[in-house]
């Protein structure tokens, strides 16, 4: 079975449950967030982890994790919860919390390259703990009933749109390179195909399920979605590309990893929410 075959079978697999998790909502889908945030973080963690590090008596217990690497992924798993819970002072702290770690573990124990190896946590804690809280938040009932549209459906669909069409066009019609130096296969032309069904789509699934959010709002979330989603997946692989690797693991069939596979997620989905906060604000 070829890998276009593989990545189309396991989507007709993976779609379907996602969207169950959707539709049963509230904590079912801050499980599921929270899970695969927390594959996300460990295949970042795995990218640029000290190769010599070795796992602690209590780290073998635990899966072979370093102390490091524990106190890492129970941090950016409990910033999940604490957006879904609204409990943003919370999550404050645990940023401060996780920089005072930080800086502890990497300048006063280590002693190489420790401002680079602060940067690169701390913005693993920004690029996907918060991003999956915020798809947490916007899950929930309360998000629901203020913004009358599950903008979290909404946006992955569009995702998928933008990286179904931006693949199969590219691969159709391709010949001018998008950003050679960061993706090769990456084309102009399934870029604008891939934009442009984002927006098509945005378009059918306000016609048919939420038609009092407004035309011209769909279209606007459809530009931030098209636009980000590309953003967001050609800025991991560029991660990957810095450190010479392809895939972020090998446990999705035909997709990679879980930050391979959500990738597109983690731009859009906060720039869908800053949009959703200031068109609150403004009108």
């Amino acid at each position: 079975m070829s890998n276009t075959a593989v990545r189309v079978l396991v989507g007709a697999i993976g779609i379907p449950l996602i969207l169950v998790m959707l539709y049963l909502g509230n904590e079912v889908f801050l499980v599921f967030c929270a899970i695969v945030a927390f594959f996300c973080m460990n295949e970042f963690y795995n990218l640029f982890e000290h190769r010599d590090s070795k796992p602690s008596f209590p780290g073998r217990l635990i899966g072979g994790f370093t102390f490091h690497k524990f106190i890492f992924l129970l941090i950016s798993t409990s910033i999940v919860i604490c957006f879904y819970y609204q409990q943003f002072n919370f999550v404050l702290i645990i940023y401060f919390a996780m920089f005072m770690y930080l800086i502890f573990d990497e300048v006063l124990v280590k002693t190489d390259k420790h401002i680079e190896a602060i940067g690169t946590w701390m913005l693993s804690i920004v690029y996907i703990s918060t991003t999956f809280g915020l798809m947490s938040l916007m899950d929930s009932t309360k998000f629901l009933v203020q913004n009358g549209a599950n903008y979290v459906l909404i946006c992955l669909v569009m995702v998928w749109a933008s990286d179904t069409f931006a693949f199969f066009g590219g691969k159709t019609f391709g010949k001018h390179k998008l950003a050679e130096r960061i993706s090769p296969k990456k084309t102009w032309e399934g870029s604008i195909i891939g934009f442009g069904f984002t927006i098509l789509t945005g378009i059918v699934v306000w016609k048919f399920f939420y038609n009092d959010i407004g035309l011209v709002n769909i279209i606007v979330v459809g530009i931030i979605v098209g636009v980000f989603s590309q953003l967001g997946d050609l800025f991991e692989s560029h991660l990957k590309r810095s450190v010479s690797v392809k895939d972020s693991s090998n446990i999705i069939p035909g997709h990679g990893g879980f930050l391979d596979r959500f990738d597109s997620i983690l731009f859009a989905v906060p720039a869908l929410y800053i949009y959703l906060y200031l068109k609150s604000v403004v009108f």
